[in-house]
């Protein structure tokens, strides 16, 4: 299997603990530090058509994707990202610099960019454009490097939408319903993991994040649609690691989307 075309996963958020700076603050703007927490609902916004960031990693690090979640920009924005590592307003040793689709899909209000390749830099700047929109919002800014496994998924990875609503009957017969949030559950087997594999990545979600902390599982990053199989939530089942055969050892993740 194609290495670029295997699954991702990240589970470290440089962006939770970096500087941003909102760069259209107005009337209506709400705290970029919001864009840093872990409820979406608690949503940044800025006036305008423009959602513009800027980001300080307060070092060197290494990124492989830049994703705005929750976003109520609509098919046709675009996003502009670019990266720097020695200027803070992004004026000199650019090292990245990307404008095009955002690939946003309203059903999930992802704004997804992967990197071809990683991008070591310190400084970005990130720009979610729609020409329709009066205010521009996000719940959540993702700088993080991702893990490329080294063999895909097992074909039974399954994804599906957890209806929260509540259900009850009345003594006359009748069937009441209260509308609840619907939200992805994404379940994924990785059956093939090299024992630096499970060391450095399956164990490693399991110490650092656990069922509290979050997670970015990209099972098709070259799909048309990468929001259908794009996933940030908290796992549900850590699920632990096992050895079927001797040297090769499975994982399997499922991952509850964060949603409002």
């Amino acid at each position: 299997m194609d290495n670029e075309k295997t699954a991702r996963v990240g589970w470290i958020n440089l962006a939770d603990g970096a500087q941003l700076t909102a760069l259209h603050p107005g009337p209506a703007t709400l705290g970029v530090d919001r864009l840093q927490g872990k409820h979406v609902a608690r949503v940044h916004q800025q006036d305008g058509p423009e959602l513009a960031l800027r980001a300080d990693l307060g070092a060197h690090l290494a990124v492989d994707a830049v994703v705005l979640l929750i976003v109520n920009a609509g098919p046709g924005a675009t996003m502009q990202l670019s990266a720097s590592a020695t200027s803070p307003d992004l004026s000199a040793g650019v090292v990245y610099s990307y404008q095009g689709t955002a690939y946003v899909d309203p059903a999930h209000g992802y704004a997804i960019h992967l990197l071809p390749a990683t991008v070591t830099a310190r400084y970005w700047e990130v720009r979610l454009t729609d020409p329709a929109l009066q205010v521009s919002r996000a719940g959540r800014l993702v700088i993080m490097p991702l893990h490329r496994f080294a063999h895909n998924l097992r074909p039974n990875w399954s994804t599906r939408w957890e209806d929260t609503a509540e259900e009850r009957d009345g003594a006359g017969g009748q069937m009441y319903a209260r509308a609840g949030v619907r939200r992805r559950i994404m379940s994924a087997d990785f059956g093939e993991l090299t024992r630096e594999e499970r060391d450095t990545v399956a164990l490693e979600v399991e110490r650092l994040v656990g069922k509290t902390g979050d997670v970015l599982l990209v099972t098709r990053p070259h799909a048309p649609n990468l929001a259908h199989y794009t996933v940030w939530g908290k796992p549900v089942d850590t699920g632990g690691v096992n050895e079927p055969r001797l040297g090769i050892f499975s994982k399997s993740f499922q991952i509850k989307e964060r949603r409002f």
